[in-house]
């Protein structure tokens, strides 16, 4: 079932279980807007979703958001109508939405929410290329094209900065890894950040080869021994679900640093990133990006 596990990224953000979102079905990429769609009272079922319409300055049109969904600030302010994958039904039809926007993957709610009559829309943020599209499509029903490019103008010119200054580099390897409980104290539940996914092509843009294992796999799992036969230069960890605490710090590079032999525990080249905004796809991607370039050369000569 090709791209469940990438639901990981943008729910393990908030703390769902890596176990529930694998007995998920494949996104349906079919879902059509309902002829009466309107882009007033909007409801969004997805954080980078969420943090895209109101990048494009339409907040003031949000009316609800799911419980995940916690930048900008402005949703705190907004009803809650469940989760990602467990939307509550009645609190979305309170609403009275004009739109309730949607992911390719939830394409079951979205059918049970046309049933009741509710129009929704359905936008892919998969990949880069799908985030900047992602603008242009939500602008051309909401008309505000000019936020959209500027969006995209800002997308662009982060690319262009990185493919500029990155080209004549080589390229360490590099194991991305997420989902792991780094209280723990131990590599239980490693996911390594495989092909096929917008924080596989930004670690390529930022300069790393990504090393995942796996084929299609987007996000194996890995265990000790197969982390020991990859043997990466860099490691670099998203803790999607946390701030930066030191202690978490501590205890996560304690982990990895108890692997024997591991050369990028020796040379100190493993690095824990914080933060909700690493993989949730959407305007914070770069933010994303240039995070990874500071872990990549930190010990070189910087990141652009």
């Amino acid at each position: 079932m090709r791209k469940i596990i990438a639901i990981l990224i943008v729910v393990a953000a908030f703390v769902v279980s890596i176990a529930l979102q694998q007995m998920i079905g494949a996104p349906d990429d079919t879902i059509t807007p309902s002829v009466t769609t309107e882009c007033t009272r909007l409801v969004s079922l997805s954080p980078g979703l969420t943090e895209t319409v109101f990048a494009l300055g339409l907040g003031e049109r949000v009316a609800g958001v799911t419980r995940y969904c916690l930048y900008p600030p402005e949703t705190q302010e907004r009803t809650r109508v469940g989760g990602f994958l467990d939307p509550n039904y009645e609190a979305i039809v309170a609403l009275r939405p004009g739109m309730v926007l949607v992911t390719p993957y939830q394409q079951e709610l979205a059918a049970d929410l046309q049933r009741l009559g509710i129009a929704t829309f359905a936008v892919a943020q998969d990949s880069l290329a799908d985030i900047r599209e992602s603008y242009r499509i939500i602008a051309g029903m909401c008309d505000c094209h000019e936020q959209a490019e500027t969006l995209v103008a800002k997308l662009d010119a982060a690319i262009d900065r990185m493919q500029t200054h990155r080209d004549e580099k080589a390229r360490p390897r590099v194991l991305m890894t997420t989902g792991r409980d780094v209280r723990s104290g131990t590599l239980d539940e490693v996911y390594a950040v495989g092909r096929d996914t917008f924080l596989d092509e930004l670690l390529t843009l930022a300069g790393g080869e990504n090393i995942a294992p796996g084929g299609a796999l987007e996000y194996p799992a890995l265990s000790g021994e197969g982390i020991l036969r990859l043997d990466p230069d860099i490691i670099i960890e998203l803790v999607a679900d946390r701030q930066y605490d030191d202690t978490l710090e501590a205890r996560a590079l304690e982990a990895w640093r108890a692997l024997p032999t591991l050369r990028a525990a020796q040379e100190n080249r493993i690095h824990v990133l914080f933060g909700a905004h690493l993989t949730v796809p959407g305007p914070r991607v770069i933010k994303t990006l240039d995070a990874l370039a500071q872990c990549l050369y930190a010990d070189a000569d910087g990141a652009p």
